[in-house]
């Protein structure tokens, strides 16, 4: 025998407090046309404010001066930042040949101070004996500089960012970065130059000194 018993419509049952598959699905397009989930345009992220000197157009990499062969000394780091402000780095004499080193000997190197796995600062954590820098403070990852920075112990996969360096007369210069600096889409992008950066040639052929 079929139920002749009327039934009543779900929704009834939810005394206006609940929303129906059909009104979900309105509310769910007019969210979308009204600009809920829209990305930003370029357009709009361009014309935030940028911090001053921001490398935003910048797609050559500076020349810094971070040293001089006169004194720079056998196992003592010296840091600094480039190409931005916020990626620091550091200078050091292996005392050994090394793989991209600079200088009478082709042991002067420098790399980035943010260990590849999360970003832990580096600095104060050269082992001389070793020629390498760790154990990370956040998963104990060592690097060894010698060899282009590779990773050799503990988390970390990808090799240290390796600072590119020049020689002329006495002083060292930082020209370019092998590798992506942790934390960043593009070592030179969402950042301010470094202090005493020299931008590239214009048109014109000068240079402009960044000071932050």
């Amino acid at each position: 025998m079929t139920d002749q018993t009327p039934k009543r419509d779900a929704a009834a049952n939810c005394d206006g407090l609940c929303v129906s598959r059909r009104t979900a699905l309105a509310i769910s397009a007019g969210g979308v046309a009204a600009g809920w989930i829209i990305p930003e345009s370029g357009a709009a992220a361009e014309a935030r404010p940028q911090p001053q000197g921001a490398a935003t157009e910048l797609n050559t990499y500076p020349r810094k001066r971070v040293g001089s062969l006169s004194k720079l000394k056998d196992g003592e780091p010296i840091s600094f930042t480039y190409p931005l402000e916020q990626q620091p780095n550091f200078l050091v004499k292996l005392g050994a040949p090394a793989q991209g080193g600079v200088g009478p000997d082709r042991d002067i190197v420098a790399f980035s101070s943010l260990c590849t796995h999360m970003g832990g600062n580096l600095r104060g954590r050269y082992r001389h004996d070793l020629k390498a820098i760790g154990p990370c403070p956040f998963h104990f990852s060592t690097f060894d500089l010698a060899k282009s920075g590779i990773a050799v112990h503990a988390s970390a996969t990808e090799r240290l960012p390796q600072v590119r360096l020049e020689i002329e007369g006495d002083d060292i210069y930082a020209v370019g970065v092998n590798g992506l600096v942790y934390g960043f889409r593009h070592n030179l992008r969402d950042g301010t130059l470094a202090s005493g950066a020299v931008l590239p040639q214009g048109p014109g052929g000068s240079q402009k000194t960044m000071r932050g």
